[in-house]
């Protein structure tokens, strides 16, 4: 059985999430010694909170003792019994550690409001069953992206009140780093400055970030080359609203041209670390031709404290190019250069050649690695970068091809055993965009599918996804997941594939062991604290709770190093490593990554209703 782990190296490295300062994040947290108790006031029945569509299988779970099945009722919202039944025994959970059973009552189909279970007396949390339940999500889900933009301010119509700022970081022109970093690798800097301002601010923190950047704009191009009627102009609430352009793509765009900004310029030369090296020690640098590279990140010299951005002082930097930043965004500018070739061709063709000289780059360099060497922001590090050099290549094909040239372009094949995306695991990105064109794609993407649904037999919640580690944003891995199951429902026509999207998007719910729904605004426990400076309402009266649609990174028990998570490390199982807690930053960090496949599914499951 294949599971989506990390390395902790790689965890370690970023995913999404940044080291900081423990005496930064104070937590009012404390727990039992117990591990039975992390969770003991939670509803015993596990149930997606929000709802289900009439015609989609519907599942439940019941957490308790019971050696033998358990009588069941379903209740609408007057208390009226309308279905009953008895409990089927699944067994011991390891990933939850608990005894489980399974409640289905797919066959009831009659839309209402409010209707709830009762298994032993013990009421669940209410839930409806309704069409178009997923229409709001993928639009509070994309309104993130919004709400992390850098260099403007956000603003009210768009945002509610509470939610206003005034711009972080405006004008930023910025030079590269000088000095000395962590592991005493002394940078001559450079000498230039480019202008970096706008894109979308990673994660809590006021870093942004190439690497992790480039899957998260795929992600909502990707939405758009499937669903995108359903966020034509005007459906969505952003400034560009009513321009005459797909506002997914706007607000993509938004993003796409900070990325472009991050290439470094014709005729440079720089000193830079050729092929891995010891982590932890002096780097040694090369003087290297760096034009048509790409910087890694941009962001402060120093970690800062829980702050807003237009209140940060520090000195910003770009830090070193590397090839996996060049190479994310060599595939993002092929894609956006064939989907805005009638859009905006001018646009299209400077997406184009940015990809084309990033490309050109990473023949010349292609190990100029990142590393966790510098204060201040996370490495989004790699350990190799087949990967992003495939997804690339297809990327840059396919666009050639839609341009008329070059498809007769041979390319790399699949690798075997392939794991759902991630920021270092882009491969299958490469697959997903040439589904139609490829069929060597096509039968790729259907492997990983069902693959997946092998772990659904496994997992006593039933869903496509097994592990008795869970990582730092393990959320992510589920709602990547599934946007390689709905693609292969997209292309099959199977239930299979969509009904394993509608699992995962149960558990995200509220169909898990926490009682949380891990969606701010969605459910009737959602999540409310999530490690993110703009929304630090528990830690800061005067800041705000975050808005609707917002993906927590969910359990972890594979690096546990917050002050918060801590307490409860080595005492809880992989599904209840969690606390809703503002300083637990491997548990409850919300970022661009997670966000943007919550966007893709939400889309999905709305787009494919029965």
């Amino acid at each position: 059985m294949r599971h989506y782990l990390l390395p902790l190296a790689v965890m370690l490295a970023g995913c999404g999430a940044k080291a900081q300062d423990q005496n930064q994040v104070k937590s009012k947290f404390s727990a039992s010694n117990d591990s039975a108790v992390l969770f003991a006031d939670a509803n015993p029945i596990y149930v997606n909170q929000h709802g289900f569509s009439p015609e989609s299988h519907k599942l439940a779970f019941y957490r308790g003792e019971l050696d033998s099945p358990a009588a069941w009722s379903l209740h609408n919202e007057n208390g009226d019994v309308v279905l009953d039944g008895v409990t089927e025994p699944v067994g011991y959970s390891e990933t939850a550690q608990q005894h489980l059973n399974k409640i289905d009552f797919s066959d009831f189909n009659t839309p209402g409001d409010g209707y709830y279970l009762t298994v032993r007396g013990t009421n669940s949390p209410d839930f409806d069953i309704a069409k178009d339940l997923y229409q709001s999500l993928k639009y509070d889900a994309l309104a993130y992206f919004y709400h992390a933009r850098a260099g403007v301010p956000i603003e009210t119509p768009y945002v509610a009140e509470e939610h206003t700022r005034p711009a972080g970081h405006r004008n930023e022109v910025v030079t590269c780093f000088k000095g000395e970093d962590l592991w005493g690798t002394k940078w001559p800097g450079c000498d230039y400055k480019l202008d970096v301002t706008g894109g979308w601010y990673d994660a809590g923190d006021h870093g942004k970030y190439v690497v992790n950047a480039g899957i998260s704009t795929w992600t909502l191009l990707n939405a758009y080359e499937q669903f995108g009627e359903s966020f034509a102009d005007g459906q969505v609430n952003i400034p560009e609203a009513g321009n005459g352009v797909n506002d997914l793509l706007d607000e993509a765009r938004y993003n796409i041209e900070w990325m472009l900004s991050m290439q470094v310029p014709h005729g440079t030369t720089m000193k830079l670390p050729i092929g891995k090296q010891e982590a932890g020690e002096p780097l040694k640098l090369t003087e290297v031709n760096a034009s048509g590279m790409v910087h890694h990140k941009v962001h402060d010299e120093h970690w800062t404290g829980n702050i807003m951005p237009h209140e940060d002082e520090e000195t910003r930097y770009l830090y070193p190019p590397s090839t996996g930043a060049t190479l994310n965004l060599a595939a993002i500018g092929a894609q956006c250069a064939r989907i805005w070739r009638e859009i905006d061709p001018e646009f299209s063709q400077q997406c184009f050649e940015s990809a084309t000289r990033a490309l050109n780059a990473t023949q010349e360099n292609p190990n100029i690695f990142g590393y966790s060497n510098f204060d201040g922001g996370g490495p989004y590090g790699d350990s190799d970068f087949l990967d992003e050099k495939k997804w690339a290549l297809y990327e840059y094909s396919l666009t050639n091809q839609v341009l008329g040239a070059d498809s007769e372009a041979v390319l790399p094949a699949p690798s075997n055993n392939l794991t759902a995306p991630g920021f270092n695991n882009t491969e299958l990105l490469a697959l997903l965009s040439t589904r139609q064109t490829n069929p060597v794609s096509e039968d790729a993407i259907i492997s990983s599918a069902d693959n997946f649904l092998l772990d659904t037999a496994q997992e006593k919640l039933h869903f496509p996804y097994y592990s008795e580690r869970y990582h730092w944003g393990s959320n992510s891995a589920l709602t990547n997941r599934a946007i390689v199951l709905g693609t292969a429902y997209q292309l099959t026509g199977e239930q299979k594939y969509r009904d394993g999207v509608v699992d995962l998007m149960d558990y995200l719910l509220g169909r898990n062991p926490t009682g949380y729904s891990y969606i701010t605004g969605y459910g009737d426990k959602p999540y409310k604290n999530p490690h993110h400076r703009f929304w630090a309402k528990s830690e800061i009266s005067d800041r705000p709770a975050p808005p609707a649609g917002v993906l927590s990174g969910g359990p972890n028990n594979d690096n546990m190093s917050d002050p918060v998570a801590e307490t409860i490390q080595g005492r809880c199982a992989a599904q209840t490593c969690y606390v809703d807690d503002h300083g637990a930053w491997t548990l409850n960090e919300v970022t661009i990554n997670w966000n943007a496949p919550l966007v893709w599914m939400a889309a999905f499951l709305d787009a494919t209703e029965p």
